[in-house]
């Protein structure tokens, strides 16, 4: 694996990824976190933390293990709000949500954990 593979990602997928991570974070608990979303807590709230500094218009580029740890975070925050509470929560549509989330299994399709 390439671990220097990278993927961007402009300002309307980083506020999904920025609402995403916010939820795992600060919104609901997940057990054994570390191995279910693929980073360290820490490592997560260095990322959101980054995301705030970036501007509308700025786009950001994640490493494979960023977009990974993103898709999963991104799956559990579907499965845990549901179709009812995922806009409320994120700002973004249920199905805006599925379609990134199918975006992100197809980019992570063939690249190795």
């Amino acid at each position: 694996m390439n671990s220097k593979q990278q993927f961007r990602f402009e300002s309307q997928e980083f506020g999904l990824l920025g609402s995403v991570l916010n939820e795992v974070l600060n919104g609901f608990a997940i057990a054994e976190f570390d191995r279910r979303i693929g980073m360290k807590r820490a490592d997560l709230e260095d990322l959101l933390k980054h995301l705030h500094t970036l501007g509308d218009r700025d786009a950001v580029t994640l490493d494979i293990r960023q977009t990974r740890a993103f898709r999963n975070a991104l799956s559990e925050t579907i499965r845990e709000l549901g179709a009812e509470e995922f806009h409320t929560r994120t700002g973004y549509d249920f199905g805006q949500g599925n379609a990134s989330l199918k975006r992100l299994d197809q980019l992570l399709g063939d690249r190795p954990a």
